[in-house]
């Protein structure tokens, strides 16, 4: 099951996902994948979520080689990180993108994953991607479902996705023969 986490800036998309692995591991599924956050300089730092290694990802300051968007100059070697950690990750119970954007819309970044999606490789995924990018992603992924998150339902919005999660990663485990 692919599950898309949508909604704008500041909404608590990384706080849901951080939150749904919290639940997640409680009830001992493992998780595996990629978080990030923002630094008080508005950076970006990637988490490998197994192993919990970071490394910073962007900065809007224009000092590294990597790719660029409007707001961002991308470290090559975050994105490897980050890629890394997904390869590790597509073996766990729940596989987590914290996020797609920009980059992976031209092919770069994490887009790797959108790959192995398709291919069926990812039984059990959630992705975040900002709601203003939604559109433009969907035909990519045409069997997901989609929670929105505001900050009226951020609490909340967790344990609705949890829900559903969890019997989907139960349903691929009967027919895995696990």
């Amino acid at each position: 099951m692919i599950i898309v986490v949508s909604g704008a800036l500041d909404a608590g998309k990384t706080t849901a996902c951080r939150k749904l692995i919290e639940i997640a591991r409680n009830h001992e599924y493992a998780c595996g994948g990629i978080v990030s956050y923002k630094t008080p300089d508005r950076d970006i730092i990637i988490e490998d979520i197994q192993s919990g290694a970071t490394e910073r990802l962007a900065s809007v300051n224009d000092i590294y080689n990597g790719p660029r968007t409007q707001r961002y100059c991308f470290n090559p070697e975050g994105i490897k990180f980050g890629n890394r950690a997904i390869g590790r990750g597509i073996s766990a119970a729940i596989l987590v993108i914290d996020e797609i954007g920009h980059l992976e819309l031209r092919g770069e970044g994490f887009a790797s994953v959108l790959e192995l999606i398709k291919a069926g490789s990812v039984k059990n995924c959630i992705l975040v991607i900002r709601s203003e990018l939604l559109a433009a992603f969907l035909p990519r992924l045409p069997d997901a479902l989609v929670f929105s998150i505001t900050t009226d339902n951020r609490e909340q919005l967790p344990y609705e996705i949890s829900s559903v999660l969890f019997k989907a990663v139960e349903n691929s485990k009967v027919v895995k023969g696990v």
